[in-house]
């Protein structure tokens, strides 16, 4: 395949996603991956010991089970073999003291839960609960819509709608609050405020970050509704669905292909020249997801980058790293408090300090002494994934650390290299977990850590380890991501589009800017259009 009509660089969940839009289109694609596998972050192997299935990165599908991409595509995607399962208790986060807070799927339950933990935060709650309805008739339609666009109409709309139970500048004074603000405001108890601050560190909102309070709002209870969806079998199942979607009309996905330049003309992108020398054209256009400054500073010849477009990979802020580390397990995770052992995700902080002191210590180059631990129990839910019932695998996810160690904040490590650092510092992390669940470590029968730098060797995406492909504070979200001048999925490249986490809406397996920016390619390069150009 030397001539195609779009090359898609980047396999993953977005690269895969704009590749089956155009394929459904009737156009001939191709995917080009410079992994040896597809789906960006989007990955399961057997990392530790045979049978014992682990999901790399990405471990929650709630944002892909809730796209439009999904509702679309859902039958042809299940008869290539993907599948999902949902655990009924989605969330918790634990304490020091043994105690936890535990959400459910069952409202009332949940309710309850509150209710016996403080009867202030359970009517904090309940008011939570309006809010969130309120919030997401205006939000959504903005989240999957490119931005600057008439979805803003949409959602000024949605402010009339929903006046008489939030009024509009409480919805204006939520999107500007940091976490902190937000669980002041709703919550009295320490082990609440934790509970909704613990959610916007996924990203890179430390509690005291203005606009942190959105995404802990959308997940405290979307995923109290919807449950906490995961691939059955490993998430790699999802993007090999995907590829044979593209591949049944005609595309082709090819890994192990490392695209080294975009050729220009002049006037336009021309096509992709490969790390073995192959030279493949496009007739109607390239579609990217790789990070901005990656693709300016990496892929693009100098000359062939207009001045704004340089300045804005230039400014690009990529947040702090993201440290991992996957286990195979024995037996359960003996937890103090035994109410945990069917929860999907499990926040250890433990407190909205700590965030706060982790955050810091990370951007300031320091290994933090108490970081949040996201521990995932997989196999609770999904038993295909290990050899034998009684065994269990752990996803750990710990927000958020250095991508260079400078110092460290515990006194084991100092000024030396990831490489060195890596298993000491994953010790710590599992002395943690042995905190809450005594006798933890016991249970482990295999473990693979990958430090900041081990994330950006496997996926240059992910730049210094930050798992979410670039900041998401305010200058750098909704109209500015990756900037105002390049925004809604079109570069100052003809030709050129891009796509993927450092778009909006930013990070997530949500499959929105994929499809919107294969939109935006059909639209632009259509043949009527073009030749209305040469006509000019």
């Amino acid at each position: 395949m030397s001539d195609v009509d779009v090359i898609v660089i980047g396999s993953g969940p977005q690269g895969l996603a704009a590749a089956t839009s155009l394929a459904c289109e009737g156009l001939t694609v191709l995917v080009l991956e410079k992994a040896d596998h597809l789906g960006g972050a989007v990955v399961s192997a057997e990392a530790t010991l045979p049978g014992f299935v682990h999901d790399l990165y990405a471990m929650s599908m709630n944002l892909f089970v809730g796209s439009a991409f999904y509702e679309k595509h859902r039958v042809e995607l299940q008869e290539n073999g993907l599948e999902f399962v949902v655990s009924a208790h989605p969330y918790a986060s634990a304490f020091p003291d043994g105690t936890s807070l535990k959400v459910s799927t069952d409202e009332g339950d949940t309710l309850k839960m509150w209710r016996a933990h403080s009867s202030a935060d359970a009517e904090g709650w309940q008011r939570l609960g309006q809010l969130y309805d309120d919030f997401t008739q205006v939000y959504f339609p903005v989240y999957s819509s490119p931005l600057p666009s008439k979805s803003i109409a949409s959602a000024f709309r949605g402010l009339w709608k929903v006046r008489a139970t939030t009024p509009p500048a409480q919805l204006l004074q939520l999107v500007l609050s940091s976490t902190r603000s937000f669980g002041d405001r709703y919550f009295t108890t320490p082990e609440a405020k934790s509970l909704a601050a613990a959610w916007g560190m996924h990203l890179d909102f430390a509690p005291d970050i203005a606009s942190g309070a959105l995404f802990p709002l959308l997940e405290l209870y979307g995923n109290m509704r919807s449950g906490m969806s995961i691939v059955k079998g490993g998430a790699g199942k999802l993007p090999a669905a995907m590829a044979r979607m593209i591949e049944v009309r005609g595309g082709e996905v090819r890994v192990g292909a490392e695209v080294v330049q975009i050729q220009t003309d002049g006037r336009k992108a021309t096509g992709v020249q490969l790390s073995n020398g192959e030279v493949i054209r496009a007739q109607r256009g390239i579609l990217t997801t790789t990070p901005l400054p990656n693709l300016v500073n990496s892929l693009l010849s100098k000359q062939s980058v207009p001045s704004k477009m340089a300045e804005a990979a230039r400014t690009y802020g990529f947040g702090p790293g993201t440290f991992m580390i996957h286990l195979a397990l024995k037996g359960p995770i003996p937890w103090l408090d035994q109410e945990l052992s069917d929860v999907c995700y499990v926040h250890l902080a433990p407190y909205v300090d700590d965030l706060a002191r982790t955050y810091q210590q990370a951007v300031a180059g320091i290994l933090p002494d108490e970081p949040l631990v996201v521990v995932g129990q997989p196999s609770v839910i999904d038993p295909s994934r290990v050899p034998n019932p009684n065994q269990h695998t752990a996803w750990l996810e710990v927000r958020a650390v250095p991508s260079e160690i400078l110092g460290d904040a515990g006194g084991d490590l100092s000024e030396i290299s990831w490489d060195e650092a890596r298993d000491i510092f994953a010790e710590r992390i599992i002395d943690k977990i042995e905190r809450y669940a005594p006798g933890f470590r016991e249970q482990i029968l295999a473990q693979v850590a990958f430090s900041p730098v081990d994330l950006e060797r496997v996926n240059p995406n992910l730049v210094g380890g930050d798992s979410v492909s670039g900041s998401h504070h305010q200058q750098q979200l909704f109209g500015f991501r990756p900037s105002w001048s390049l925004n809604r999925y079109a570069t100052p490249v003809n030709g050129l589009f891009i796509a993927g986490a450092g778009t909006w809406p930013g990070a997530g397996v949500n499959c929105v800017s994929g499809p919107l920016a294969a939109e935006r390619l059909l639209r632009d390069t259509h043949p009527s259009k073009r030749a209305f150009r040469r006509s000019r």
